[in-house]
């Protein structure tokens, strides 16, 4: 059969949007004819992979089945799902991983500690199993967010403010102003719990908010693009797309453009289901999961 990639997404509202950036569902059929590639945007966060299948390649490097947190995004990454490939998670925002375990991973790791934590996770990682479709993924992942793990307090309040300082455009000479913290101190605290610099940090949500312009129009002038996201110019732009996103901005715009035009052709398109979630059954080039 022709290669299907389905995904689901649910991006919450309330209490837990302040924590966690999304719940998503992911398989590729059994029979599907060759391996799905994808890309996964860096976003800053980490996140729990409750990986159901066999084998899946992120970097080319195996994950197997099992719970695994998946560190700190500074980078786009590659993953490969083979065919039957069955994948359920959660992305957390910045510093929220490390609230919660205590630590900074530094590649996928499969837990395998006897944490209270961990435990749960995979009690949860069981139900994920015996639980048929997307929709019943997100339902039972978003029940389990709100109702076991309280992430109230977590983050140190001058740090919350500086994240959230730092998600608004040309906010780079505003982050310290407001903290009651001194600016060597605020920047020990960042790398601790963000691991990664504000700046750093900062470089990553202007190319986010950038390629979801042109996810949402293609046809976006890149000058005008650059200079009304923070970026110098356009050939800034472009660098800084080269080594985060692993694409530049034309290239980009031009893969949205040619998928566009094929879901008009075939009547592949996002729908929208119950309660937010979305669903696509063939993705872009660069999927967030």
């Amino acid at each position: 059969m022709d290669n299907v990639f389905n995904f689901t997404i649910f991006k919450p509202t309330g209490h837990l949007s302040a924590y966690i950036q999304a719940v998503w569902s992911a398989s590729v059929p059994t029979d599907c004819s060759s391996d799905i590639n994808r890309w996964l945007h860096g976003d800053g966060g980490s996140g729990i992979l409750f990986n159901l299948s066999s084998d899946i390649f992120l970097n080319d490097e195996p994950l197997s089945s099992g719970v695994v947190f998946t560190p700190v995004s500074k980078q786009d990454e590659s993953v490969t799902l083979p065919g039957g490939s069955q994948l359920v998670g959660f992305r957390f925002h910045p510093a929220i991983g490390f609230a919660l375990f205590g630590k900074h991973y530094t590649s996928p790791t499969t837990l395998t500690d006897k944490t209270d934590l961990s435990k749960a996770l995979y009690r949860l990682y069981e139900e994920l199993k015996s639980t048929p479709s997307h929709y019943a993924h997100i339902t039972m992942l978003y029940r389990w967010l709100t109702t076991s793990i309280d992430f109230t307090d977590k983050i140190p309040e001058p740090l919350l403010l500086t994240l959230n300082l730092a998600r608004k455009r040309k906010a780079s000479k505003r982050l310290y102003e407001n903290s009651t913290l001194s600016q060597r101190q605020l920047e020990r605290q960042f790398q601790k719990w963000v691991d990664m610099t504000p700046k750093q940090y900062q470089r990553i949500l202007r190319v986010r908010q950038s390629l979801d312009v042109l996810k949402q129009n293609p046809d976006t002038g890149l000058v005008a693009l650059a200079l009304s996201h923070g970026f110098s110019d356009q050939a800034h732009m472009t660098r800084e797309f080269n080594q985060i996103a692993k694409i530049t901005p034309r290239q980009y715009s031009k893969r949205v453009a040619c998928r566009q035009k094929k879901e008009m052709g075939s009547g592949l398109a996002f729908h929208i289901e119950r309660d937010g979630v979305r669903s696509e059954e063939m993705g872009s080039e660069h999927s967030f999961l």
